[in-house]
């Protein structure tokens, strides 16, 4: 089987692959490699590029073989697809509020000057909060609820939300011995641990860095950091009610520009 999880970007998504991993290991499924043509980058935990996966799941033997990615995966080619049971998708959103405020500090740990949530919202997080809303909406369009996990659902009821996962990938029943060793294995503080110690995939784009990019986790966290009015234009966006000035925007900048590689 091909387990692919997915989750648009500050979702969760490292989180779900981590856990889905730690999942696999306890159960000891025995995972392929996945070579490196369908991504030359070997750090990433994407290793299946999105433009690459049709070509994976013909060339490579899904059936015979285990195989996990994290994955972005947005474009509706993508979703749209018709996949054999042995494909399993398994999707993890947040809310967007949240979210935007990890792709803010995010967004500074790439730079030296250093924006203001503010400044970051109206350049950038307005818009990233749309292409949040967009990817989650054609996620679910394409695929049915039980394929879907919260970030905040996997913090309230770990065990459930693990239950959850090996009932999808059919692995049976998990014993508190299990439960317990997969929690452990994927806690906050293991992983940033990891990230500094070189002991994960996660974010490698920052290299020694990167555990900077697993913060708090907490669930509320945006209270402290919208203002009224960007609270206002980010409820309208959560609820399809996008402004054309930010559509067009964000299909300018972000579409068309990646769309030409600038």
């Amino acid at each position: 089987m091909l387990v692919i999880c997915n989750g648009t970007f500050k979702s969760g998504s490292s989180w779900l692959h981590a856990i889905v991993l730690q999942l696999l290991t306890v159960k000891k499924v025995e995972l392929k490699e996945i070579p490196y043509k369908y991504n030359p980058n070997l750090k990433s935990p994407t290793r299946v590029l999105e433009y690459h996966l049709q070509a994976f799941i013909r060339n490579e033997d899904c059936r015979k073989n285990n195989f996990v990615t994290k994955a972005h995966y947005f474009s509706n080619n993508t979703l749209q697809h018709k996949y054999k049971d042995y494909i399993k998708f398994i999707f993890i959103e947040r809310d967007i509020k949240d979210a935007i405020v990890s792709h803010f500090f995010h967004f500074n740990n790439f730079r030296k000057t250093q924006f203001s949530f503010t400044s970051y919202f109206n350049v950038v997080g307005v818009f990233k909060a749309y292409e949040m809303y967009l990817f989650n909406k054609r996620c679910k369009k394409n695929f049915p609820s039980n394929l879907f996990l919260s970030f905040e659902s996997v913090k309230s009821d770990f065990a459930g939300s693990v239950k959850f996962l090996s009932k999808i990938l059919e692995l049976g029943d998990l014993s508190e011995i299990e439960l317990q060793a997969i929690k452990n294995n994927t806690s906050l503080e293991k992983m940033k641990k990891s990230a500094k110690d070189r002991g994960n995939k996660y974010y490698p784009e920052l290299g020694d860095e990167s555990h900077k990019l697993f913060r708090k986790g907490n669930i509320g966290d945006w209270e402290s950091f919208f203002k009224n009015k960007q609270l206002v234009m980010i409820n309208k966006i959560i609820n399809g009610e996008a402004s054309t000035y930010i559509r067009v925007c964000y299909f300018i900048f972000f579409t068309i520009r990646r769309k030409i590689g600038l």
